[in-house]
């Protein structure tokens, strides 16, 4: 609880909440023709934006920008600071302008014509993005929620994997958030099963949705490696050094027991069930 003061100066004082607030709930649209790769976590959302990022007219940072979500206004609303954040509210007017200013100077130091953002919670703020960002494509990944529960398991980084309810809850609740856009002509909904699978079809598909050309070298480990999750030697990007494969396709099947199905299902068989992912 925040003393009555502490209070009083976060809501009324220099820099305070309510004159921040504005800044995260922005009127202005971007022209800027970005490109974001969402989905729940470990649905892939890495290798495709590796893949994008290869590709000489596209470019982003190799990491999760976490822009848009939530707990950065939190943040606010517990005084924490973020320097970086700060600077950024004192030189744009709102947080729309802010990602462009971000971005185009992102572009000036690599040399790409768009902007890839990869962060896969983002698409629980699609509502916003989609209206704030008339002229961005987004790609959405989908896969199996039990696959990407046994992967997220022994991610030190996904906190939700730490348990098969809050995993599945999180899984479903980032399906819904999808769901409920319906088809829209600017979101592609890539299967992650299909990209490992017939990964030159697939990527051809992106490629073809964003009005860019395909290239060969995307497909290739030794171009999409390039990138400094690769570098980072953490175990669970050790597979994006290595070519497409199907390796990882249904290992819930041997890694979770029945119970463990049973629990997941639970929760969330009906949006397996609408995805086409069988029990």
């Amino acid at each position: 609880m925040f003393q009555r003061q502490n209070l009083g100066q976060l809501l009324g004082g220099t820099g305070s909440l309510l004159k921040q607030l504005p800044w995260y709930f922005p009127a202005t649209l971007s022209e800027q023709p970005h490109i974001f790769v969402v989905g729940a976590p470990r649905s892939g959302t890495t290798l495709v934006k590796l893949i994008l990022n290869v590709h000489p007219n596209l470019s982003g940072p190799g990491y999760e920008t976490g822009f848009f979500m939530f707990k950065h206004l939190s943040n606010l609303l517990l005084g924490k600071n973020d320097p970086s954040r700060q600077k950024l509210q004192t030189n744009t007017p709102d947080i729309v302008q802010a990602f462009d200013r971000f971005s185009q100077q992102r572009l000036k130091e690599t040399g790409g014509q768009r902007f890839i953002e990869k962060t896969p919670p983002h698409v629980l703020r699609l509502p916003f993005l989609l209206k704030h960002f008339p002229k961005a494509q987004f790609i959405n990944v989908f896969r199996d929620g039990r696959d990407c529960y046994c992967s997220a398991r022994h991610h030190a980084y996904v906190t939700q994997g730490q348990s098969i309810e809050t995993y599945a809850r999180y899984w479903r609740r980032c399906l819904r958030s999808r769901f409920r856009q319906g088809e829209h002509p600017r979101i592609l909904d890539v299967k992650y099963e299909d990209l490992v699978t017939n990964a030159e079809s697939a990527v051809r598909g992106i490629m073809a949705f964003l009005a860019e050309e395909f290239e060969e070298r995307q497909l290739d480990p030794r171009c999409y490696s390039q990138n400094t999750i690769t570098r980072s030697k953490r175990q669970e990007f050790s597979k994006l050094s290595q070519p497409i494969s199907p390796s990882s396709m249904n290992r819930w099947q041997k890694e979770m027991t029945a119970a463990e199905i049973e629990r997941f299902e639970k929760i969330a068989g009906q949006e397996l069930r609408r995805l086409g992912y069988r029990s």
